[in-house]
């Protein structure tokens, strides 16, 4: 789950006023103002579960605040698409392209015993298995692949496959996360 609104250091559950980025407007669909969803969940329809949905320009000159919408969702060839309030044309769907999907961080289940959401992992301290500090977690993000951690230290940043190869252990609440990486692998 997104990680740039999570605390460091702090859980979902202490974060309760966090809006979570659990998905992302895609491209538009046809021309009555639908547009295509890019969720973050995992299984993808758990996006459909979740409410109220809040939307967020995420990048650019125009960034703003999380705010409200009310949105149509429908599963569509295997994906899912939606039409926000007020979107009634093409034109106006592609002016949500790229905006974030969130919703309140308490409207999300707590994780089982021995999971977490990414967002948890914000700020967790990165080490090797000799104990070398590598840095600390900025973000994660789904590759076609495999999951990728990004870890930031003084010298810059590093992309380390978030898979069981190189993650030896994962204690979020101890703000924790040791990997099978070598100090000067960039």
């Amino acid at each position: 789950m997104p990680q740039e609104t999570s605390t460091p250091g702090r859980s979902a559950a202490a974060d309760s006023d966090a809006v979570v980025l659990v998905g992302l407007v895609g491209a538009p669909f046809g021309v009555k103002g639908w547009a295509h969803v890019r969720s973050y969940t995992d299984p993808p329809e758990n996006l459909l579960g979740y409410e109220p949905w809040q939307l967020r320009r995420i990048s650019g000159a125009r960034e703003a605040g999380w705010a409200p919408i009310e949105v149509e969702v429908e599963r569509h060839a295997g994906g899912l698409i939606a039409r926000f309030d007020g979107v009634r044309d093409r034109e106006a769907a592609v002016e949500l392209r790229g905006c974030g999907i969130g919703v309140a961080a308490t409207v999300l289940p707590a994780p089982e015993e021995g999971e977490y959401y990414w967002r948890d992992l914000i700020g967790a301290e990165v080490a090797n298995k000799a104990g070398v500090r590598l840095g600390e977690v900025r973000r994660l993000f789904a590759t076609t692949a495999h999951d990728v951690m990004v870890v930031v230290d003084e010298a810059g940043e590093r992309l380390i496959p978030f898979v069981g190869e190189c993650v030896v252990a994962v204690v979020p609440e101890s703000g924790r996360v040791v990997v099978d990486w070598e100090a000067d692998w960039r």
